[in-house]
């Protein structure tokens, strides 16, 4: 079964804010849009699920069409059970491609851990490579912990995406220092644009580097260019193999266009895009009473709820002189939310479908 929003988009990508707790404090923080002001100190504000609890909304993500799910936080490696909640997701989804975005911080101790419970791929933000800078941008003096973090995944197997938000005249310039430590780790670089959003807010006009300036140096290094589904993401592939991949959502409609996931956070509640501001439908209620199946249930049909609120935040202006656009998503012109019949449909099979399923 697949879910799809009023624009045609899929929903098959959950993220999932853990917990809000960090032992960083970025500069540029949005905490996944939670509305905590900022990232919060380690032993302050615990997460209310439980290992249990991400095994019931597994089962309901799988149910609903979601095959991907991105463990991220505040600083997913805070939480003491992180292993058994990487564990439980697996075990709730066999299928489901899991992933996780982290400092890097305490993955070294971790890692060899996390693969063994499932884990297949982790983001480590590495914002600079040098030692002054990284400890302006993140507030802690931790880049050899985190260039070790890199390593111990790869000797623990997993897959490696090294982050990096590009901050005018702060790390502009090592782009390509990173793109090298990212070649010689057989990682992908990921360039991220600043977001006004959290803790960005405050620094966006001083600090914001528009990306396209990269991507021309790329295509003038000889890169070829190829487009992942989620969020439409340019993936620039250089001649000698180097990977970067550029995250561009701000005024971006293309990148909301290609939007295939909600959001999750540490408290249960459930909402559809980093910008959002409207409520957010909880899972709490009805996830910790009744049999497996009905708790199941009550999940996916939280997962259905937020799904009928999705929409782009940035939409394009069709008709001014943007045609290709147009033409390649014409579920742009379809403004109107699908009827509740449809959902009710979609509810009343997943549930015909999952009274047959076998309770753990």
């Amino acid at each position: 079964m697949k879910l799809y929003d009023a624009y045609m988009r899929p929903l098959d990508n959950l993220r999932v804010v853990v917990t809000v707790e960090c032992n960083y404090r970025c500069i540029f923080c949005h905490i996944e849009g939670e509305d905590v002001g900022g990232p919060v100190k380690p032993g302050t504000l615990s997460p209310l699920l439980t290992p249990e609890d991400y095994y019931v909304i597994a089962r309901a993500a799988e149910a609903v069409g979601v095959t991907k799910v991105k463990i991220t936080g505040g600083e997913p490696l805070i939480r003491k059970d992180i292993v058994d909640v990487v564990g439980a997701f697996k075990e709730g989804a066999p299928g489901l491609e899991l992933s996780m975005t982290t400092n890097g911080y305490l993955l070294s101790r971790l890692a060899e851990k996390l693969a063994e419970q499932g884990l297949s791929r982790v983001n480590v933000s590495i914002h600079s490579l040098r030692s002054s800078v990284y400890k302006f941008i993140t507030g802690v003096d931790g880049l050899e912990r985190a260039i070790a973090g890199l390593k111990a995944a790869i000797d623990a197997g997993l897959g490696l995406k090294i982050n990096m938000v590009v901050l005018k005249n702060v790390n502009d310039k090592e782009v390509w220092d990173l793109l090298d430590l990212a070649h010689r780790l057989d990682a992908t670089l990921q360039l991220i644009e600043l977001h006004p959003v959290g803790l960005g807010a405050r620094f966006f006009r001083e600090y914001y580097y528009p990306l396209s300036r990269i991507e021309k140096q790329l295509l003038e290094a000889g890169a070829r260019v190829v487009r992942r589904s989620l969020h439409n993401r340019p993936v620039y592939i250089l001649p000698s193999g180097e990977r970067v991949e550029v995250v561009k959502p701000y005024g971006n409609p293309v990148f909301c266009m290609g939007c295939q996931r909600v959001r999750l956070g540490p408290f249960g509640n459930l909402w559809p895009c980093l910008n959002w501001r409207g409520p957010r439908p909880s899972l709490l209620p009805g996830i910790r009473k009744g049999s497996i199946e009905e708790r199941i249930i009550a999940a996916a049909e939280a997962l259905v709820r937020v799904n009928m609120m999705r929409r782009p935040f940035f939409l394009p202006r069709i008709g001014d002189g943007d045609t290709s656009l147009a033409s390649r998503h014409p579920s742009l012109t379809r403004l109107g939310i699908p009827k509740r019949r449809v959902y009710g449909e979609f509810l009343e099979e997943l549930r015909r479908r999952l009274q047959y399923r076998g309770s753990r």
